[in-house]
């Protein structure tokens, strides 16, 4: 696929604002990882049975859902400014009542504030990282975020092993560190500007976005395809990373510190793979990356069978799970989503998507601990049959599909044609 965006105006410190609109992935991932481990730690504390921790983690994915959803029409409508101005706010609320939680409830209410907050946040900062990208670097610009869920992921695993033994200090130390990232980007933020893209495209002769043109052609089948596929490549990445220390004390019989140590070096190579995709987002050579990727969807949980859920073997599963996350997973969705929507509609498209994705991994998250435990082959069959489906639908389908979102800002509108100029030269990488 072309990968390149057109901007007839420099962009001022773009990779600044990737960074403060990045923050968006470090802390969805840093909050997946933080429920995660907290849930485990939890248990005793309020009491937590094994569906209590499935419901929990449920509960977030739900609300990321819904708040992507939500979110993401807003940033179409009102602008990419006023939602991320606004949201992390009401995330850093959500976050001090998990804090002050005194029972199972408040903890529930807390998560539910705090899903719904950094939902919303994802698809508008992914949509203004892509649009303030400098000229040729719109692909890499978004894949730096996937280096930051990285980070987040990473960040969090370390203090989880410093912290995992702590009971009750311990998780709001975790969710604490969540409070101070959200807390200081909020104050970071205030200085960025609207989406020059964004502002022009209210002005272009197709006027205001319409919902209904997501549906429609010619941006209907980059909808159902690009949703498709974060649905079905999405749920390994996301189980592992949400329910990871599950699966180390439950199936591998260590406990919370050592999966935390585990990470140590998953996330390394994590880092290491993000970076790398970073570079070729931008060059043909990124297909060769997601079929690594695709291929590590199903290899990962195949190990983990073979290998009886040892250690060593779960080792390998987290280590094909951090390649095929970021080359054929999450990473690759959000760099395709910019690419194949234009800006009329890009947020409120991939906030869809996002959501619809997230509500999935609601669904099967709620019964991923009773899976785990009682039948973990077919569990990990499961996950073996998606990234099958993941392959026919990325090597087959959406490298087809136009890329609407690649055209200048004057092209960005929603309109009933398909943009020109989108052959602009692969170029290199940052």
């Amino acid at each position: 696929m072309s990968t390149t965006a057109v901007h007839p105006h420099p962009r001022p410190r773009p990779w600044r604002t990737a960074t403060l609109g990045g923050m968006a992935s470090y802390l969805d991932g840093a909050t997946i990882v933080t429920v995660g481990m907290a849930s485990v730690i939890l248990q005793k504390h309020f009491a937590l049975s094994t569906w209590s921790v499935g419901a929990l983690n449920s509960v977030l994915m739900f609300m990321f859902a819904t708040g992507a959803v939500v979110g993401g029409r807003l940033g179409d409508l009102l602008g990419r400014r006023a939602v991320y101005s606004v949201d992390l706010v009401v995330y850093a609320v959500g976050v001090l009542v998990v804090l002050l939680a005194p029972d199972q409830t408040c903890l529930f209410i807390g998560v539910v504030i705090t899903g719904l907050a950094m939902g919303a946040d994802v698809p508008t900062s992914l949509a203004l990282m892509a649009e303030e990208s400098a000229a040729g670097r719109q692909s890499s610009t978004v894949a730096y975020a996937q280096t930051l869920w990285l980070a987040g992921v990473a960040v969090t695993q370390i203090i989880g092993y410093f912290v995992g033994d702590m009971g009750m200090t311990g998780a709001q130390i975790m969710f604490g560190h969540l409070l101070v990232v959200s807390v200081v980007v909020w104050v970071l933020r205030r200085g960025v500007t609207e989406s020059a893209d964004w502002q022009r495209s209210r002005t272009a002769p197709a006027g205001r976005p319409d919902l209904r043109s997501a549906f429609r052609k010619p941006y209907g089948a980059g909808l159902l395809a690009t949703g498709l596929y974060f649905v079905i490549s999405g749920i390994m990445p996301n189980t592992v990373g949400q329910f990871g220390s599950f699966l180390v004390v439950d199936l591998g019989h260590s406990t919370v510190r050592v999966f935390s140590l585990i990470g140590w070096g998953t996330m390394a190579v994590g880092i290491a793979v993000a970076l790398l995709f970073q570079r070729l987002a931008d060059s043909p050579t990124r297909r060769v990356l997601m079929v690594v990727g695709l291929v590590s969807l199903a290899a990962g949980p195949l190990a983990a069978i073979v290998g009886g859920y040892s250690l060593a073997s779960l080792v390998v599963l987290f280590l094909a799970n951090t390649v095929a996350g970021t080359w054929a997973g999450e990473g690759l969705y959000k760099v395709w989503s910019q690419e194949i929507f234009p800006t009329g509609i890009r947020s409120t498209a991939q906030g869809l998507t996002f959501g619809a994705a997230r509500y999935v991994m609601a669904v099967f998250g709620l019964f991923t601990p009773t899976l785990v435990q009682e039948t973990p082959t077919l569990f990990m069959g499961i996950l073996i049959v998606l990234g099958a489906a993941a392959t026919v639908i990325g090597l087959l389908w959406l490298p087809r599909l136009p890329q609407h979102g690649l055209a200048g800002p004057e092209d960005g509108q929603v309109s009933g044609t398909a943009p020109t100029g989108s052959g602009a030269s692969l170029s290199g990488s940052p």
